[in-house]
């Protein structure tokens, strides 16, 4: 049954008619500010002198239009702009376009990221380094970045790349997953095929094209959770998936600030500041319990 699920997983999207309300404390008053629908996406505030535009990605269970709140990373991401005087227009891409928009500066903002090494080459723009091109912010809470394989697959991981080596790897184009890696996959020392996203990772695996999927499986079940599939069907591809040990790495989100933007100095240090003052609020903590709870 597993092998006849995965068709069904490629074509899984969904798109909510409206933009989630903003709510969180300025002082001691309670703000809740309302979305509207802009040409692309949702807007905020876009009366604000600055209005910024955001680009991101269908990522569930960090965010994702599908979720009643968008998820967590949306609401703390449109709060900390906001509650600092900006508007904001954030818009969802497959995540190679959304990188693309802010590589180039057709976008002050890109989120949720991984953290880039100084060597990631950008894909957009000849002799740059994407570092050279984005500016990136104080880290945010994230997840585990994991080998995810079947649980019949038969698979001799040590912890180490070597013992893997010889397997075919799916990945997602334009995810920067660990330094290590991705030297090996640039290297040609790990055969890859490259995907556009989540759901394509999973018809690989389940197809059996490959033998270990490269993703945070807390991501990967909350994009069959999303699906039209039966209730069954989800169960099925849940019981059959594991994340091998150990992880491959413990992976922080953050922010990436378009450096083409003149006032990208000003973006970042204001993201930077207000994430500080969330972690001493613990205002992610908050928000990642109240989105899980909100939109069972």
């Amino acid at each position: 049954m597993i092998k006849s699920l995965w068709c069904l997983l490629l074509f899984c999207s969904f798109t909510n008619a409206t933009a989630p309300p903003i709510s969180y404390i300025q002082g001691n008053e309670l703000i809740t500010v309302k979305g509207q629908l802009t040409d692309y996406g949702y807007g905020y505030n876009l009366d604000a002198d600055e209005v910024l535009r955001l680009v991101t990605l269908n990522w569930p269970p960090y965010i994702d239009e599908s979720l009643c709140d968008f998820g967590w990373v949306f609401q703390v991401t449109v709060e900390m702009l906001i509650s600092q005087g900006y508007g904001v227009d954030v818009e969802f891409y497959p995540w190679a376009r959304a990188v693309r928009e802010a590589e180039l500066g057709k976008a002050d903002i890109l989120f949720p990221e991984y953290f880039i090494d100084d060597a990631a080459a950008s894909n957009n723009v000849p002799d740059k380094t994407r570092n050279q091109l984005l500016a990136l912010s104080e880290p945010i809470p994230g997840g585990d970045l994991s080998l995810i394989t079947l649980k019949d697959n038969n698979i001799q991981y040590d912890g180490s790349l070597n013992s893997i080596k010889n397997e075919v790897i799916g990945v997602v184009r334009a995810y920067k997953n660990t330094v290590e890696l991705d030297s090996f996959i640039d290297n040609d020392q790990i055969a890859t095929i490259v995907v556009n996203n989540e759901f394509q990772l999973a018809r690989l695996l389940l197809s059996k094209r490959v033998t270990l999927i490269v993703a945070d499986l807390d991501s990967l079940l909350a994009s069959v959770e999303k699906s039209p599939i039966s209730a069954n069907q989800k169960q099925i591809i849940n019981s059959s998936l594991i994340a091998l040990l150990p992880s491959l790495e413990y992976k922080y989100l953050h922010y990436s600030v378009s450096k083409k933007k003149p006032n990208w100095r000003s973006v970042l240090q204001a993201i930077n500041k207000k994430i500080e003052t969330m972690k001493q609020n613990r205002t992610f903590e908050k928000q990642i319990k109240e989105s899980s709870e909100q939109c069972k």
